[in-house]
C-alpha cells in the first residue's frame, strides 16, 4: 500500500491521496463551465521528498493532475486555461521548485514559482489570481503561526469563485491552546479562549475543529450560496492521536458530496497505511519479520456511528408527506453529522427493510445506493 519513497512520510501519502482524488474530480466538474482554472499552493516546498523527480510532493501531484485534466477536458472539446502558482520561502527548496516547474512537460499550463513568505505575499498572490478565474487555494504549512489565523487568511477568503483546502495543524495547536503566553494567538484562530476542562479529549477536539470551521465559513463574503465546510482527520502514523485536519471550504453542495466520497475512500486507505507503519516499527524493533503482511489487513470500522443513531436521524428528516432529497439535502446531512455517505445509505436500506421508509422513485429497481441524491428522489416515512 505505501510506496517505498513514502516510507516514514505516511501522513504525506494520505494527504496526497486525498489531493489526487478530490482535485481531479473538482477540476473536471469546474472545467465544464469555466474557461480558466487556477491552482495556488501557498507552501509548496518541496521539503522531505523521497523521489528525485518530485512526484511524491504536492507540486508533482498537483501538476500531474492539472496536466491530465487539461488533456481530458480538451478531449471533451472544453478549452480550459490552466494556471498554477507555487509559493516557497526556503531558498534551497525554491531552487528545486523552480527547476521542476520550468520543465517542458508542463507545456500548456501557465506555471509560476515565487520565492517568499506567504504572509508577505498575500497581495501578490491575489493580484496573480485576478478576478475572473476559478481558484483553488491549497494551504499546507509545516507550522501554524501567521498561516491559519482568520485574519491571515481573510484576504484569500474574501475572494469570490474560490475554494480552499487548509492543513490545520491540530496536534500543535491543541498543545498550545491553554498556554497563557499564546492566548492572543489562540484568539486569532478561535475568536476566544474558553475553559474546556470539563470536556473529554474527544469532546474538546470536536469543539475546537468545529469552531474553526464555523469561523472560516463566517469569513466568506455574502453570496446567494451559503458557505460549507468538511474535513478529513489525519492521524499520527503510529499513534492514535490527531496530527492534523485537512479542512475543505466551499459554497457548492456538490463539492461537499464529492469531498466526502473521497474522504470515505481515504478512511480505508489510512487504516491500512497506519497498520503498515506500525508493522514496520515492530519489525525494526524486534528484527523479526511477521507472518502476516499488513497489506492484507482488513480495516475494522470500529469508529463508525451506531446504525441506530443514523436511522433515528433519517426518521427525523422524513415525514409521511413525500419530499425530494437531492445534493443540497445530502450536503446538509453530511455537514450536520460528519458521517460518510455509506452510513446514510446503509441506514436507509435498513429502515426500508423494516418498512419504515420508502423511496418512491426506486420501485422495481435493484441498486447499490438506496438514494440517488444527484438526480433527486422522493422519500417518505411510512405510517407505523
Amino acid at each position: 500500500m505505501i510506496p517505498e519513497h513514502y516510507r516514514g512520510r505516511e501522513q504525506a501519502f494520505i494527504k496526497h491521496t486525498l489531493l489526487k482524488g478530490y482535485i481531479e474530480k473538482l477540476f473536471m466538474i469546474i472545467g465544464q463551465n469555466e474557461k480558466s482554472i487556477s491552482y495556488v499552493d501557498c507552501f509548496a516546498g518541496p521539503w522531505l521528498e523521497g523521489s528525485s523527480n518530485l512526484d511524491d510532493t504536492s507540486v508533482g501531484v498537483s501538476l500531474n493532475i492539472i496536466s491530465n485534466c487539461r488533456k481530458a477536458l480538451a478531449g471533451l472539446s472544453k478549452d480550459v486555461h490552466f494556471r498554477a502558482l507555487f509559493i516557497e520561502k526556503n531558498p534551497e527548496s525554491y531552487r528545486k521548485l523552480k527547476s521542476f516547474v520550468e520543465r517542458s512537460q508542463w507545456s500548456g499550463i501557465d506555471v509560476k514559482a515565487i520565492n517568499g513568505d506567504f504572509y508577505d505575499l498575500r497581495g501578490e498572490i491575489l493580484k496573480w489570481c485576478g478576478d475572473d478565474s476559478f481558484v483553488f487555494f491549497f494551504v499546507d504549512p509545516s507550522g501554524w503561526k501567521e498561516v491559519v489565523e482568520i485574519d491571515t487568511l481573510r484576504p484569500l477568503l474574501q475572494r469570490s469563485k474560490s475554494e480552499y483546502l487548509i492543513n490545520f495543524m491540530f496536534g500543535f495547536i491543541n498543545r498550545f491552546y491553554t498556554q497563557a503566553a499564546l492566548e492572543q494567538d489562540m484568539k486569532q484562530i478561535f475568536g476566544s479562549v474558553e475553559d474546556l476542562s470539563e470536556m473529554s479529549p474527544e469532546e474538546r477536539e470536536e469543539h475546537l475543529i468545529s469552531l474553526y470551521q464555523e469561523r472560516l465559513k463566517g469569513s466568506l463574503p455574502p453570496h446567494q450560496l451559503r458557505p460549507r465546510s468538511a474535513r478529513v482527520q489525519v492521524l499520527c502514523p503510529q499513534k492514535d492521536r490527531t496530527l492534523y485536519y485537512l479542512v475543505y471550504l466551499t459554497r457548492h453542495p456538490l463539492g461537499i458530496m464529492k469531498f466526502m466520497e473521497e474522504s470515505e475512500r481515504l478512511d480505508v486507505i489510512q487504516r491500512i497505511v497506519r497498520e503498515e507503519a506500525k508493522q514496520d516499527r515492530r519489525v525494526r524493533e524486534t528484527g523479526q519479520t511477521e507472518l502476516w503482511s499488513a497489506a492484507s489487513f482488513q480495516p475494522v470500522e470500529c469508529d463508525r456511528p451506531d446504525p441506530s443513531r443514523v436511522k433515528e436521524y433519517w426518521l427525523s428528516k422524513l415525514t409521511c408527506e413525500p419530499r425530494r432529497f437531492g445534493v443540497v439535502d445530502l450536503a446538509d446531512m453530511l455537514e450536520e453529522t460528519g458521517w460518510f455517505i455509506s452510513d446514510l445509505q446503509s441506514a436507509f436500506k435498513q429502515l426500508q427493510e423494516e418498512n419504515k421508509v420508502k423511496n418512491l422513485d426506486a420501485r422495481g429497481t435493484r441498486r447499490k445506493n438506496m438514494v440517488h441524491f444527484e438526480q433527486g428522489e422522493r422519500l417518505q416515512k411510512l405510517e407505523p
